[in-house]
């Protein structure tokens, strides 16, 4: 086999490796294409990491930015920093929503891959403070373990309990043991008895019921987060997120 020959071989197998990764990719993560995209598309980007769906104007603009100030302000007072840098995108659309997010339902959608991240906002109810804030704690505790961890040991009760300690949208108190007792409120009146923590253990455990089940199920979560630190602090959700960094599993 002569050198060229060689050389187009290698070549060939390479480029099915990355169809085939391609494909792959794409089914794991179907959002990943349209929103890294969005910088091509009918979209302006109002700061660095910052999309805002045209026609934007500087209402939108001011809105939007101020809203993301508010929220970062929520993550650095509870973490101390802010690492997570995904993009977030702002859809005045809802098609456009649906087609980036591949999702029909909700105010947001977040994205969290092994290379990058982004937050997709539906302008009818995600340009507020709440549900930026809300998925920025998701992005935030990504970064923090990275995304492999994230995925494998990370139950979805404690992913979306914690965001709730930045989104006001369910319970309006700010201190964690109000919190507490508004969430066992709302969980004593609303929620049925056979929704257990290990059954909304799972995204598709914790989404996919009905409306009442999901809402249920984050006054569940809600509830066991702000109680943990109602009792304990903070500290002792960083004692969880730890030992998941150093040992690889979870505690709570």
């Amino acid at each position: 086999m002569s050198f060229f020959e060689i050389i187009m071989k290698f070549t060939y197998y390479l480029l099915f490796f990355c169809l085939v990764l391609s494909l792959i990719l794409y089914r794991l993560f179907p959002q990943v294409l349209p929103c890294a995209s969005v910088s091509w598309g009918n979209f302006r980007e109002v700061a660095e990491g910052v999309f805002i769906e045209n026609p934007a104007n500087e209402a939108d603009i001011e809105q939007l930015m101020s809203n993301i100030s508010s929220a970062k302000a929520r993550i650095k007072f509870f973490w101390g920093k802010k690492q997570g840098k995904a993009t977030i995108i702002l859809c005045k659309n809802e098609s456009t929503y649906q087609y980036l997010s591949k999702s029909t339902q909700g105010a947001a959608f977040s994205v969290g891959t092994p290379i990058h991240s982004w937050i997709i906002l539906n302008n009818k109810d995600g340009n507020n403070t709440d549900v930026i804030a809300h998925e920025m704690c998701h992005d935030e505790l990504m970064t923090e373990l990275g995304w492999w961890t994230s995925k494998r040991k990370v139950p979805t009760w404690f992913d979306e309990g914690l965001a709730l300690m930045f989104d006001y949208r369910f319970v309006s108190a700010t201190d964690s043991l109000s919190r507490f007792q508004e969430y066992e409120n709302e969980v004593n009146l609303s929620v049925k008895e056979d929704l257990t923590l290990e059954r909304i253990s799972t995204r598709q455990g914790f989404f996919e019921t009905d409306g009442n089940s999901v809402r249920g199920a984050y006054f569940l979560s809600g509830m066991m987060i702000s109680g943990k630190i109602a009792r304990y602090g903070k500290k002792n959700i960083f004692k969880t997120i730890e030992i998941l960094k150093k040992e690889d599993k979870f505690e709570f």
